[in-house]
């Protein structure tokens, strides 16, 4: 990973006990701040992911989300068992510092890596999207409503698929012990392979919320990764629920279509806002004055007074969404479903129960 530091990350052994309670045997994956490991509680007798983060990080927000997120459970509302839970947190002594570990709920691979390692990065057929789609808004809606936060993070990474079987993770242990992954000796540390397993049914987890904002806001900051930025956070304008409204959208494109609708990259590869918003106005058309408007200094980089684009990144005319949806035979409803979700002004975006209604996930 760019920018990976060993003495960052924990080194995890498998087999290690934590906080006398949680001892791993198998991992699970990875990421820029944690690592993350099938673990057995010896308590409970159950199975978990732990995530441990790495020393430094600048700031923790996963766990104050589910110490808020305790203050409302229990809750009648359904789109609570969409959220992935806590089980338990505590901190880890390690070689260079001190690391906040979460016991969480374990589940099976994201509906990303499943895509990515079953379906050769093809996606879904459109009855398993829409299903996931409406899993998605119902876990939104119960956090935007009752948790009142804002995930800021959604995308197919971070959309799991759970299990109410048990013995899925047994069968992952035995064969870490019949058949250990390649591991190799690093630093002074062993380095593991990620094992999978091969996917079954179940419930729709949304998870990490390392980057969550407590409250309706309005908050301001960058969020979001880069081909999912809302308008708003391009714009540098405040923002609240209608990112994750947004998000929304283009991951039910990315898990139909097999790809994302947006690069956001220049012709030679590297990230660019003004590409950004010129694939934006290809498939959505120009924006409403008044959302350029609220950041004029900001919209005066791109447009032009009278709010015309200015041309110095040219607009891919060829990218509109008609022409990039290549899979249904009548995409009519879906299409109307991403227009609905990717509006440009936020405040015109649906609400995740209004988008529960919409024409595409009931037919």
């Amino acid at each position: 990973m760019p920018e990976y530091r060993p003495e960052h990350f924990y080194p995890v052994r498998l087999g290690e006990v934590f906080n006398d309670r949680f001892q791993t045997v198998a991992k699970l994956g990875y990421g820029s701040s944690s690592t993350i490991w099938l673990a057995r509680d010896l308590q409970h007798h159950q199975y978990v992911a732990l995530k441990i983060y790495i020393h430094n990080s600048v700031q923790h927000r996963e766990l104050p989300f589910y110490q808020h997120l305790e203050k409302v459970l229990p809750t009648q509302h359904p789109g609570a068992k969409n959220v992935r839970k806590l089980l338990a947190s505590f901190q880890v002594t390690g070689p260079h510092g001190k690391h906040v570990a979460l016991a969480l709920q374990a589940s099976q691979m994201s509906i990303r890596d499943m895509d990515t390692v079953f379906m050769d990065g093809h996606g879904f057929d459109e009855g398993f999207v829409k299903g996931a789609v409406k899993e998605l808004l119902e876990a939104l809606d119960f956090l935007h409503t009752e948790v009142q936060s804002v995930h800021t993070d959604v995308h197919p990474g971070n959309l799991l698929l759970g299990t109410d079987d048990d013995s899925i993770f047994q069968k992952l242990e035995d064969n870490e012990l019949s058949s250990p992954v390649p591991r190799k000796q690093c630093d002074g540390r062993t380095i593991y392979l990620s094992r999978l397993m091969k996917p079954k049914a179940g419930p729709l987890l949304l998870s990490d919320f390392g980057e969550a904002r407590l409250g309706p806001g309005p908050h301001a900051g960058d969020i979001m990764p880069i081909m999912y930025r809302a308008p708003e956070t391009l714009l540098h304008i405040q923002w609240s629920y209608p990112v994750d409204i947004w998000s929304v959208g283009l991951t039910a494109w990315d898990l139909l279509q097999g790809r994302t609708l947006f690069s956001a990259r220049k012709e030679d590869g590297s990230f660019s806002d003004g590409a950004h918003f010129a694939e934006l106005i290809a498939a959505l058309g120009p924006p409403p004055p008044g959302l350029l408007n609220r950041h004029r200094n900001r919209a005066l980089e791109y447009w032009d007074e009278q709010g015309n684009w200015s041309e110095f990144v040219p607009i891919p005319r060829e990218k509109t969404l008609a022409a990039a949806e290549t899979k249904l035979e009548d995409n009519t409803k879906f299409l109307q479903f991403i227009r609905r979700a990717l509006t440009w002004d936020p405040a015109a975006r649906p609400t995740a129960k209004e988008l529960l209604q919409d024409p595409w996930l009931n037919t």
